[in-house]
């Protein structure tokens, strides 16, 4: 950390943007820490954080020409991390079952009973939103956001037009918004960001 405050920030990043790997090294180990806990923050597993946060630098390193063009480099690392490990974690809550994505989630915990009273309650809340929805707009919601289908994948899969999909998607997504902004609980806003951001 003490050789990248002896250095300026934007010309260290200029460098990192020309390929400089010395300058990127400095960047990296300034930063690492904070762009963890933004991982960790929203992973809840140091494993998953670390992972993110290791994904977030090789693609600033790959990407690192673009950097010509930030102008609050901190500012622009912190919202590619928390970016990224939002998507990291939509694609496990979309590629899987809801309820056994929420116990991984809260697993590190669970012997917490704080922890438990979340799962439960993350669980309810999902549950009861999706049940409000009609039959045609529950189908169509768990097939794109816990199956990870597209709207033409749906609709070969369910024989209706990709617009039918469509339209029910975005009627199940306005009702589900509506119902959980009734919830002001960290676990309601949780599960509006994995579902809707």
């Amino acid at each position: 950390m003490s050789d990248f405050i002896h250095h300026n920030e934007a010309e260290l990043v200029e460098r990192v943007a020309r390929g400089d790997e010395h300058a990127f090294k400095m960047v990296f180990q300034h930063y690492w820490p904070r762009v963890y806990s933004v991982a960790l923050i929203f992973a809840k597993s140091p494993e998953i954080a670390e992972d993110a946060a290791q994904e977030v630098f090789a693609h600033l390193w790959v990407k690192k020409e673009l950097l010509k063009e930030v102008k609050e480099f901190k500012a622009y690392l912190l919202t590619a991390a928390r970016n990224h490990i939002l998507n990291k974690l939509r694609s496990q809550v979309f590629t899987g079952n809801f309820d056994e994505y929420l116990k991984e989630y809260f697993a590190d915990s669970l012997s917490d009973p704080a922890a438990s009273l979340e799962l439960k309650e993350a669980s309810r809340i999902i549950e009861a939103g999706i049940n409000r929805l009609t039959p045609q707009q529950q189908k169509v919601f768990k097939l794109s956001r816990f199956q990870g289908l597209t709207h033409a994948e749906i609709a070969a899969a369910t024989g209706l037009s990709q617009r039918t999909v469509k339209n029910y998607m975005v009627s199940a997504i306005l009702s589900l918004r509506a119902y959980l902004e009734t919830y002001s609980s960290s676990v309601a806003i949780f599960l509006w960001i994995l579902l809707f951001l």
